[in-house]
């Protein structure tokens, strides 16, 4: 009879154990699938101030990936972009360029005639226009953070007279600065679209 119930009672303990290991792989299983879920679906945020068409180029380069749908409800997606313009703006500056031509810069003047006492290269007068954009980008799942970076581009563009202003170097500030900001960040923001939705893509597969 002894015999029969430690049997028995091995028996039980037996099939008690196997369900909890059961159990326990089940959640082991559940924790991994969340953890390594794929995002599929991206609801892109409005994006305040946005005159540069960044929420739209986003949109572009995220219709090329094959792995990635753009969700049109934020609520029936697995993660969302979240992008905030940090920057943009247009540095102007003014500067002098030497040249290889070579000219008297100083003369000394006496009996009605004048010799030239110093050389050296002409410079010509230059202005610059340097246009520069930041915005940091966020992919967010559930008020969790997947992946976050602050992007800039800068694009610069010189302008320089001619030999002969060499001696006026008159400029005047642009007074279509909003315009240009506009035309130039605006192909910025295009580049700023496409490695950010590259390196989504790259850490979300």
């Amino acid at each position: 009879m002894k015999v029969v119930s430690t049997i028995l009672f091995t028996a039980l303990l037996s099939i008690f154990l196997i369900a909890c290991s059961n159990k326990k792989s089940n959640i082991s299983n559940n924790n991994e699938i969340n953890v390594n879920k794929k995002i599929e679906t991206i609801y892109i945020n409005n994006i305040e101030n946005d005159d540069l068409n960044l929420k739209e180029q986003l949109k572009k380069e995220l219709q090329k990936q094959d792995n990635k749908t753009i969700a049109i409800k934020k609520d029936k997606t697995d993660a969302t972009i979240k992008t905030k313009i940090l920057s943009s703006n247009m540095n102007f500056e003014y500067f002098y360029k030497p040249t290889n031509t070579i000219k008297c810069l100083n003369y000394k003047i006496g009996n009605n005639s004048r010799k030239c006492i110093e050389y050296g290269n002409v410079k010509i007068p230059c202005k610059k226009k340097e246009f520069e954009l930041k915005t940091k980008i966020d992919l967010v799942s559930k008020d969790k953070v997947l992946f976050s970076k602050v992007y800039e581009q800068k694009f610069s563009k010189d302008i320089c007279k001619s030999i002969k202003y060499s001696f006026d170097p008159t400029y005047y500030l642009p007074n279509n600065t909003k315009e240009l900001i506009q035309k130039y960040n605006t192909k910025l923001a295009k580049k700023i679209a496409k490695d950010s939705i590259k390196d989504i893509n790259l850490n979300t597969l």
